[in-house]
């Protein structure tokens, strides 16, 4: 068990990594036993995916997000954890929560800000999100921090 954890919060520190230093949002609770491995192939070209048996990470995927628009893949791993905090398959609620919890954390607001940007300039129409504006505007309700 200890290894375990273990390896998932390495893993997860490595993938936090991907985001600066001040990153302050970090799963706690039971998110803490997320079994979290780094394998693009298994995100389907995301930075990150939760499944039933954990969380897989694409630091490529990462820092290419972060190329584009520095700070906003740290939006995309919460979102992720927030599938499987609140047990959900929804994509909208998954935002909610991870606005949510980065509205609450320091330096948080920063991180929302910047995946609104990365999605305002390459995020797609998808049907379990909406049009990006659409999209955007559910994180900014749920966040509620000004943004």
């Amino acid at each position: 068990m200890f290894k375990a954890r273990f390896l998932a919060v390495s893993a997860c520190a490595g993938i936090l990594s991907c985001a600066p230093a001040r990153a302050q949002w970090s799963p706690v609770g039971g998110l803490l036993n997320v079994a979290v491995t780094q394998n693009c192939t298994l995100t389907s070209g995301n930075i990150a995916t939760a499944t039933r048996d954990g969380m897989f990470l694409c630091p490529a995927r990462a820092e290419l997000v972060d190329s584009q628009v520095k700070d906003a893949s740290h939006f995309y791993v919460v979102h992720e954890y927030g599938l499987l905090a609140i047990r959900t398959n929804s994509d909208k609620l998954a935002d909610c929560w991870a606005a949510h919890q980065l509205a609450r954390a320091p330096n948080g607001p920063h991180y929302v800000k910047q995946w609104i940007t990365h999605w305002s300039n390459y995020g797609m129409t998808r049907q379990t999100l909406g049009t990006p504006a659409q999209r955007i505007a559910n994180v900014r309700a749920c966040c509620a921090c000004g943004i």
